[in-house]
């Protein structure tokens, strides 16, 4: 289809930022629905302007080929970019990944908007995945990531918290040379999906294999980072938390300084920029990768993930003050509450996002006692005790001789509560 229709040529994007695009590539969507037939185009646009409440404005577009049944352009509601939309037989490529025999194809392109194309994103997937078009699963091609039904209600339809920003990307780990300890190996690191975002995709090599799990931990919580917020300019440094110093650099110049034996040698189909260190002296930012291993800070997040995951731990707050009342001053567990801080009155100051070990609990309120010494914020010192209500948090941690929990292990929390009342 997109030999023949332009998706770019209404979508009306394109800024002038360090490593973004003019134009966001493509989002291109397979839904596998139940149906042996295929659905007609009456059929798929009455159920989505159901679902959506509203008319849909509909367009028919030239079918290049013919197995093609139809073609629409459709304008939804809710949706700021224009749905190229058609039809195609079930193939076996599809059947053999989506786990069916049987049913057809109902094929969706677009483009996302480069300002907030998660809640695009999130919104085209709750529209087909509400619509009444028998789909099984879906599959969203730049990731490559299958959608099951279950899965698409849960996610997009009847959760009122919105999916995680990862779910824009995936980020994809190469090592080499095979058949050797981590330690000996070389890790290359890059993200898949960014492009459709209107960013460059974001890789970074040469990373020794023994932190390669800190690698991919960096990159996906920059990734997120640039849908708020510009990259900088070659070589400015950029501060991704406490000592977390980073800078960028063309790929291509990354490339021409790998070693022999280092994957990510390859050329290139997508945009992209490499993370380096924060002089440009070394294709690898060792220093801050090294500062994640040894756990005492973490790489900043976004202001829509700390949002999302203060409404998710606020909304598990009674199983969090469950797990205090229970775990109590104990010494092989703990309890800590995460509570965003700044150093003065003025609230355009930067925000400290603190650790406080719960102390006491006060009915629905907790006193904690600062578990480390901040850096940005100068009025607390560590040990110092605050009371927090459920409002003032940002998140929450069980700290177990399993390793820690948080509001999404609310299963395993129960669990680990029962076996340690017994």
């Amino acid at each position: 289809m997109t030999n023949d229709f332009n998706i770019l040529e209404f979508a009306g994007l394109s800024k002038e930022n360090p490593w973004e695009l003019d134009e966001p590539t493509p989002t291109d969507f397979r839904c596998v629905l139940q149906d042996e037939e295929m659905p007609t185009m009456g059929v798929v646009t009455k159920a989505i302007a159901t679902f959506v409440g509203s008319p849909i404005e509909v367009e028919s577009v030239e079918s290049p080929e013919g197995s093609i049944d139809w073609a629409v352009r459709m304008r939804v509601d809710g949706i700021p970019v224009d749905l190229l939309v058609w039809v195609e037989p079930l193939t076996s490529a599809i059947g053999d990944s989506a786990g069916v025999s049987s049913g057809s194809v109902l094929a969706v392109q677009t483009v996302l908007h480069s300002t907030d194309p998660l809640t695009h994103f999130a919104n085209i997937m709750r529209v087909l995945a509400g619509s009444e078009l028998h789909i099984h699963s879906i599959c969203d091609i730049p990731t490559g990531r299958w959608f099951s039904s279950d899965v698409l209600q849960k996610v997009f339809v009847n959760d009122d918290i919105e999916p995680q920003e990862e779910i824009l990307w995936i980020t994809r780990l190469v090592e080499a040379p095979e058949g050797v300890e981590p330690e000996d190996r070389w890790a290359w690191v890059s993200t898949f999906g960014l492009n459709r975002c209107g960013r460059f995709e974001l890789e970074m090599l040469g990373v020794s294999g023994s932190y390669s799990t800190e690698a991919v931990h960096l990159v996906d919580g920059l990734a997120s980072l640039t849908l708020e917020t510009p990259l900088p300019p070659t070589l400015q440094p950029l501060s991704l938390g406490t000592n977390l110093l980073v800078s960028m650099m063309p790929t291509e110049k990354v490339v021409a300084m790998l070693q022999k034996d280092m994957p990510g040698s390859e050329s290139r189909d997508a945009p992209s920029v490499a993370i380096v260190s924060s002089d440009g002296k070394n294709v690898c930012p060792l220093d801050a990768l090294l500062v994640l291993h040894q756990g005492e800070t973490a790489v900043s997040r976004s202001l829509r993930s700390t949002e999302r995951n203060a409404k998710i731990a606020q909304d598990s707050w009674e199983l969090f003050l469950q797990a205090a009342r229970q775990i109590g001053q104990n010494e092989h567990a703990g309890c800590l509450v995460q509570v965003p801080w700044v150093h003065a009155d003025d609230e355009s100051t930067p925000r400290e996002y603190l650790w406080f070990r719960v102390v006491e609990l006060m009915g629905t309120e907790v006193v904690g006692a600062l578990a480390h010494t901040p850096d940005i914020v100068k009025t607390l010192s560590e040990g110092q005790q605050e009371t927090f209500t459920k409002q003032d948090i940002t998140d929450w941690v069980i700290l177990t001789p399993v390793g820690p929990m948080g509001p999404s292990d609310a299963d395993a929390i129960k669990e680990f509560l029962t076996q340690f009342s017994n």
